[in-house]
């Protein structure tokens, strides 16, 4: 398992923790490719990735969730600089009860100064219930 994506994946994890969508964007390589089964959303450039994280994570707040807590369950190398990773994040909230999990697999880009990045994240499971959370904050 390469240690790169395994370290990347913590610090975003960090990030999203932190709540802080300029932060949370810049794991994200533009265009990003945000997938689930119904939905396919290309974020073309850093502002769009910021506005879009921004409003996930208010639906976020709003939904009561206050942590998200990864559990890493596959990394491969499908190239030279491509890494494919699934995870299994664990929503809490301000309880610390988990609210639900959800599956997301990533394809990620290394770049010149060796830091990853996102390109694309795919919902693979769970997005129904994800969807549910985030349509009772709207």
């Amino acid at each position: 398992m390469p240690i790169d994506s395994e370290y990347f994946l913590e610090l975003y994890a960090n990030a999203l923790n932190s709540f802080d969508s300029k932060k949370i964007a810049s794991f994200c390589l533009p265009p990003t490719i945000v997938m689930t089964d119904d939905s396919k959303k290309v974020l073309a450039c850093v502002e769009e990735l910021e506005n879009a994280v921004s409003r996930t994570i208010a639906k976020f707040e709003v939904a009561g969730i206050k942590s998200f807590v990864p559990k890493l369950q596959q990394t491969m190398r499908l190239s030279d600089s491509l890494f494919f990773s699934k995870m299994r994040w664990q929503f809490f909230d301000t309880n610390e009860q988990l609210r639900f999990s959800c599956a997301t697999s990533y394809t990620l880009q290394k770049m010149p100064d060796k830091q990853l990045k996102i390109i694309v994240a795919v919902i693979d499971d769970d997005e129904k219930k994800l969807a549910e959370v985030l349509a009772r904050a709207e």
